[in-house]
């Protein structure tokens, strides 16, 4: 009798380690799928981490530094072009019927200066030549591109 009683309960004790055994394993091995979807998600973050870099460093290259007053004072200038409904003199290839509205100003060196532009039915882009004198900008179109929406 006690002989059954121990081998029952050693059967018993052994079903339970084999299902822990068991258990344990699928929870590892899906504990470890876990940190490998999370490991290759953490390089491809890495990887397009990379890219943005690069692609800022190329940017910040193309970026002009100047002084901050000299910047304000040429935005504030451009941006009234906005105002006075008058970016078609500035750049001739506009069509004249439509109202163009200056979008993003972009320094490049301290002669040039790129501007992004928008109608209701185009958009494009200009690369402008300028020059300070008198505390006012002469400005010219080197070269326009134009888009259709």
């Amino acid at each position: 009798m006690k002989f059954k009683i121990v081998f029952y309960l050693f059967l018993f004790v052994s079903v339970v380690l084999i299902f822990q055994l068991v258990n344990t394993n699928k929870i590892l091995n899906h504990q470890d799928q876990i940190i490998q979807k999370q490991n290759r998600y953490e390089l491809q973050l890495k990887d397009s981490l990379r890219g943005m870099n690069e692609l800022l460093e190329t940017k910040d290259f193309f970026t002009y530094k100047s002084t901050p007053q000299v910047e304000a004072a040429l935005r504030a200038q451009l941006l009234t072009y906005n105002t006075q409904k008058r970016l078609n003199h500035l750049i001739k290839k506009l069509p004249p019927n439509e109202r163009f509205l200056i979008r993003s100003i972009q320094l490049i060196n301290d002669q040039w200066v790129m501007i992004g532009f928008q109608s209701d039915k185009q958009w494009g882009q200009s690369l402008l030549r300028y020059e300070k004198k008198n505390n006012i900008f002469e400005l010219s179109s080197i070269k326009t591109v134009i888009y259709p929406l």
